[in-house]
């Protein structure tokens, strides 16, 4: 397994605010919940062109894998392989401090404690030595750096949220999808040329990532509220986030991983708003 490809996959770049303690008043959900993602640009939303780039991948994927189901214990098999090369190859570096690793265990735990139709993924959080804002996750392997939980130290509420979104990916079976791509660059391209094809099939389906993402925002933020966390917290962060963007284009957009953070907030917003009834100012 190459690691190349591999960190090129669900890195999603989150800047946190964070509450490390747990609220013991739990509420529910509404038993009708609105997921909108009309919210996202028509290069997301539906457009002609980005149906016809779903339609495409759809078919390749179907001619290319083997059948062999991605099973939750294979998911986490391909996140225990990826795990111990990353630390052989040196690609990151660990950091060990027991109190922080309790407290993120500890977080995390709460969060897999109250979703509905659990996996059965061995899930697992990392802390990095390292300066850029980030968090991602793959085969149940969570990783947050240096930089990002820092971030958290003046701050309440929104880890739970970006812990969340990092769960939503493999629970809502965006991590199985990236596997079946890999299986797909291997099968089409041979195995020293699957790193660029993994580009290839990136650039194809980028568009389709951010529906992932924001499905992946809207996990995360419904098991925060569960556990009465701020959730306005994401939204107050995106919009900061935005600040420091490039100015909206369509184009853009359709190649993006990632969506705006301003139309992410909208998103959110308007997801927060519709079901919890809760306005985000």
């Amino acid at each position: 397994m190459r690691i190349a490809y591999l960190l090129y996959v669900g890195i999603i770049s989150l800047a946190a605010a964070c509450d490390l303690s747990v609220n013991d008043n739990q509420k529910e959900l509404p038993k009708k919940m609105d997921y909108s993602y009309d919210c996202l640009d028509s290069a997301v939303g539906g457009s002609e062109t980005s149906k016809a780039i779903s339609n495409a991948t759809s078919i390749i994927r179907n001619l290319a894998i083997k059948q062999r189901e991605i099973t939750d214990s294979v998911q986490s098999e391909w996140g225990n392989a990826f795990h111990e090369d990353a630390i052989e190859t040196k690609t990151f570096e660990l950091i060990n401090e027991p109190a922080v690793a309790s407290q993120l265990e500890e977080v995390m735990n709460d969060l897999l404690a109250v979703r509905e139709k659990p996996s059965q993924i061995a899930y697992s959080i990392y802390l990095l030595n390292d300066s850029a804002i980030n968090a991602f996750t793959f085969g149940g392997h969570i990783y947050l750096t240096r930089a990002m939980y820092d971030k958290c130290k003046n701050n309440k509420d929104l880890l739970y949220s970006i812990i969340g979104h990092e769960i939503g990916h493999s629970e809502k079976g965006h991590i199985k999808k990236t596997i079946q791509e890999m299986m797909i660059s291997d099968n089409i391209f041979g195995e020293d040329k699957g790193a660029s094809a993994y580009q290839v099939l990136k650039l194809l389906t980028g568009a389709f990532n951010q529906k992932n993402e924001l499905e992946a925002d809207y996990y995360g933020i419904d098991l925060a509220y569960k556990l009465n966390k701020n959730v306005c917290a994401t939204v107050n962060f995106w919009n900061e986030l935005s600040k420091s963007e490039n100015q909206y284009s369509k184009l853009e957009d359709l190649f993006r991983n990632h969506p705006f953070s301003k139309l992410r907030a909208k998103c959110l917003k308007n997801h927060i708003q519709t079901n919890f009834h809760e306005k985000c100012n």
